[in-house]
């Protein structure tokens, strides 16, 4: 190998190792700390507080996912992604879109009121919908720095909008605001993560008008439309679904769950967007080199994911119950299920990096179509006839259709095999298997001793954060050799 090479390819495994780091200790920090935050808020305020943001959060993400222009994954793509004239333009769209997104949902609050049958969520939704204003005039110089896999400004950004998130929201909840709380919470992280931005990258902008750059910014806009708009159709499927056929109690009981469920996930997925999209771009033109290193990342991430995925499972209600309190542990199977949807959710997502990084966001598209179809070919049955828990099924059935349906496309793309997929999750699988048997084992135990309460749920969740934490090490050690 050319001495060049070598060290291109070094360069590119140190800048990657480097950013993924960053991101994850950014985005585990923040979970982190929202968890906590979760926990003392449910102590706090009531299941329907939580269940009416959950509902009013559906609307603002369905209409902003409906109005993407993928202005931040165009940049990571094009090769003038460090002019200010391309950045200039950037920032224009995604501040007239956010001006507009922000007067639509304001006007439309209304709405939500006669679609939930409430008449409280009109204030929730005018507050959150300022929200997509501030947002829009983000630093698009962040999105430069992350092409480049310099990720400190966007993980900075991050942390600082969690923490002012909380420190609001909780704030908020001990003056009595209820719900109100958590809508303000939600501007105020989107405040602070824009003005972060800009203290972080304060690098100049040409607002001049670029033809070639909106041309540009306007063609991958056309090829990435409609797919955040599945995913958010998806994700938000629980708060139209029951919080209509139900209440917003139990939406804000499903919605904790999912919460919970999803935390772990929610650490490693970053990764994939922020830190393997814009390394699969660099790397494309490479087939041997873009399939080794998808398959290890598929491998590490779903192997991470994979203890506190099987320990919540065998836990269920359990979880919830210890965390936030008995009135939140939800129907039996329903935390199990959730979070065997939240595994495949990282395969599927895995594979959605790769899409983006190679410039086929259209394959994502085809998957979430999948997922979306599957989701209703399966859950509205389900939830007529087991509710929240046949819901919380067909949610697991839809991700697991949908990374089935993604493996395939990245297979075709790298040209890899199904064996290579399958000694690729092998290792996620056996050692969910183990945590798993370990964790019943350890809940006979503890049954067996009179133990109850929150000590065996504990030392189940002690066991699995350190496996993750064991593997977490093992990765970066084998990155750096």
């Amino acid at each position: 190998m050319p001495q060049r090479e070598r060290v291109d390819r070094m360069s590119l495994r140190a800048k990657t190792t480097r950013a993924a780091t960053w991101q994850f200790a950014a985005r585990l920090s923040d979970r982190g700390l929202r968890f906590v935050a979760s926990v003392v808020l449910a102590r706090m305020l009531a299941p329907s507080d939580f269940g009416a943001l959950a509902a009013v959060m559906a609307v603002a993400g369905m209409v902003e996912a409906l109005t993407y222009v993928g202005v931040d994954q165009a940049i990571a793509q094009s090769t003038r992604s460090g002019d200010p004239r391309f950045l200039g333009a950037a920032l224009r769209i995604t501040a007239v879109r956010g001006f507009l997104l922000s007067l639509g949902i304001f006007l439309a609050a209304p709405l939500i009121d006669w679609y939930f049958e409430r008449d409280d969520l009109t204030t929730l939704v005018r507050i959150v919908a300022a929200s997509s204003l501030f947002a829009g005039l983000a630093n698009p110089w962040v999105h430069s720095e992350r092409k480049e896999l310099r990720l400190a400004p966007l993980s900075i950004s991050l942390l600082a909008a969690g923490l002012v998130q909380i420190f609001v929201s909780i704030l908020g909840a001990r003056m009595g605001f209820g719900a109100l709380a958590l809508a303000i919470g939600t501007l105020a992280s989107s405040i602070a993560s824009t003005i972060t931005g800009w203290l972080l990258v304060p690098r100049r902008i040409s607002l001049a008008y670029d033809v070639e750059a909106s041309l540009e910014l306007r063609a991958f806009a056309a090829r990435a439309a409609g797919i955040p708009f599945l995913i958010a159709l998806f994700v938000q499927m629980p708060a139209f679904v029951i919080g209509r056929a139900a209440d917003l109690a139990t939406l804000g009981v499903f919605t904790l769950a999912q919460r919970l469920t999803s935390l772990p996930s929610e650490i490693a997925l970053p990764v994939f967007g922020t830190v393997l999209a814009p390394a699969y771009a660099q790397i494309r033109e490479d087939r041997e080199r873009l399939r080794r290193v998808w398959l290890l990342a598929v491998s590490g991430v779903a192997l991470l994911v994979a203890p506190a995925v099987a320990a919540v499972a065998v836990l269920d209600g359990r979880v919830p119950a210890v965390v936030y309190g008995s009135e939140y542990a939800g129907p039996t199977g329903l935390v199990a299920l959730l979070a065997v949807a939240s595994w495949f959710s990282v395969i599927a997502s895995s594979c959605g990096a790769l899409f983006w990084g190679v410039g086929r966001p259209d394959l994502d598209r085809v998957a979430m179509l999948i997922r979306l179809a599957a989701m209703i070919a399966v859950g509205v049955p389900a939830t007529a006839r087991w509710g929240a828990v046949g819901f919380s099924a067909a949610f697991a059935v839809a991700h697991g259709v949908c990374a089935v349906a993604s493996l395939l496309f990245a297979l075709r793309m790298v040209g890899a095999t199904t064996g290579d997929v399958i000694r690729t999750l092998l290792p996620s699988i056996g050692c969910g298997a183990l945590v798993a048997m370990v964790s019943l084992l350890a809940l006979r135990i503890a049954e067996g001793r009179g133990w109850t309460g929150s000590t065996p749920v504990v030392i189940v969740l002690a066991f699995a954060a350190w496996t993750m934490i064991v593997f977490a090490f093992r990765m970066r050690r084998a990155s750096r050799g």
